[in-house]
């Protein structure tokens, strides 16, 4: 505030709504925060004044906001000062995540794409699908700065493609696209499709009607638009688990005849990232360990190549073996694998070592992390640690109160 504090009584008021009047204020005497009156840092132990600073040891939101510092001369003259305080959050980690959309090519601050730089301020970016390369992230703000950089690989697409003259189950990917072909010329007929739940004329259904559905008709789809019906394609742009079931396709010619089509339609979760890990026992066996979040998830291993035993998420092999393991795993709608390099364990008395074996990741192809077809997303979340503050000003002790 100043440099020599014995000199002045210091009045610090908060400005609310540029209104110095009725703002909240602290009077500061023979350097010495008078906590009496000290409406703006009451009960706030962490705020202390020494040799004429300010001290705030814990920044938060509501201490940004612009102040005004009066300065009372003994000669009973007043001078002001005034200062705009604003508290950030420093950016801790940066994660960089990809999402493939099925509008037309890969969706990914500052940007650049294997070093060349790309556009500026925004958390995401659209690129092509196919692009590949590593790209990178780089968050700042006025208190701090972070960058990550992936490995771009081309999205392989999560859009699943059903008709209702197909005998197999229609597997649907949660949360992407499933386009759902009830006949190829639809402006034929006119379309029924029910879900069927009790097997009654009150199950839900849809009418179709010169290929447009009538949405007055429609309770099975009703408020929903992200189903639309497109030359006698059901597209369904967000899948949902209430998805899934069996369903009746009932068409109505010209002449007044119906014919019926079912199909079931099941919703399975697609998976991200696989991860694997090792524990060696006592007993000389080493465990690695997959794990994955998904529906109806299937196991595979592979050992320098050669198979091991498929089907279960963990496999027991001898203490002393090295080389690259890798673990594939898959659903009807995704698929993902790791590898990683085997150490052999350091000795048969080892009770319990993990992941730290794990040294070296030489492969990891997680193809579900791009979702939907042609266009994917990549952005980047910067996670938040405790505020700091641009410009600091400080505050008194408790025990100043007995001032």
């Amino acid at each position: 505030m100043v440099m020599d504090a014995s000199k002045y009584d210091l009045q610090l008021k908060k400005r609310i709504n540029n209104n110095t009047a009725d703002g909240p204020v602290c009077r500061v005497k023979n350097g010495r925060m008078r906590m009496s009156q000290c409406d703006l840092y009451n009960n706030r132990t962490e705020v202390k004044v020494i040799n004429g600073m300010l001290i705030i040891n814990r920044v938060i939101r509501a201490d940004s906001g612009n102040y005004r510092l009066n300065l009372e001369s003994s000669d009973g003259s007043e001078t002001s000062r005034e200062l705009q305080v604003i508290v950030e959050a420093p950016v801790g980690s940066v994660e960089v995540s990809i999402i493939s959309s099925s509008s037309g090519g890969m969706s990914v601050f500052s940007w650049t794409l294997n070093g060349d730089p790309l556009m500026d301020g925004n958390s995401s970016i659209d690129l092509d699908k196919r692009r590949d390369g590593d790209i990178s992230c780089s968050v700042k703000n006025h208190v701090s700065h972070a960058q990550k950089t992936i490995r771009l690989k081309p999205c392989p697409s999560l859009d699943r493609f059903c008709r209702f003259d197909q005998s197999d189950p229609c597997y649907a990917a949660l949360e992407h696209k499933l386009n759902l072909l009830m006949v190829q010329d639809a402006i034929k007929y006119d379309l029924m499709l029910m879900k069927i739940i009790n097997n009654t004329a009150h199950d839900p259904l849809c009418r179709v009607k010169n290929d447009r559905m009538r949405m007055s008709q429609c309770d099975l789809y009703n408020n929903i638009p992200e189903v639309t019906v497109i030359n006698g394609t059901v597209i369904i742009n967000r899948v949902i688990r209430a998805d899934s079931g069996n369903y009746r396709l009932t068409l109505v010619h010209s002449d007044g005849s119906e014919t019926s089509r079912d199909l079931q339609v099941i919703v399975e979760a697609p998976f991200g990232s696989v991860e694997v890990s090792i524990i060696c026992s006592s007993s000389g066996v080493m465990r690695v360990f997959c794990s994955s979040e998904g529906d109806h998830l299937l196991y595979s291993w592979t050992l320098n190549g050669d198979p091991l035993m498929d089907g279960n998420s963990s496999i027991d092999l001898d203490e002393r073996i090295d080389g690259d393991i890798s673990c594939s795993v898959k659903n009807h709608v995704s698929h993902a694998q790791k590898t990683i390099r085997l150490i052999p364990c350091p000795g048969s008395t080892t009770a319990a070592v993990t992941s730290s074996l794990t040294s070296a990741v030489t492969t990891s192809t997680q193809t579900s992390e791009c979702a939907d077809g042609s266009v994917g997303s990549v952005r980047s979340f910067s996670h938040l640690h405790e505020t700091h503050v641009r410009k600091e000003t400080g505050r008194s002790e408790s025990e100043d109160e007995k001032i």
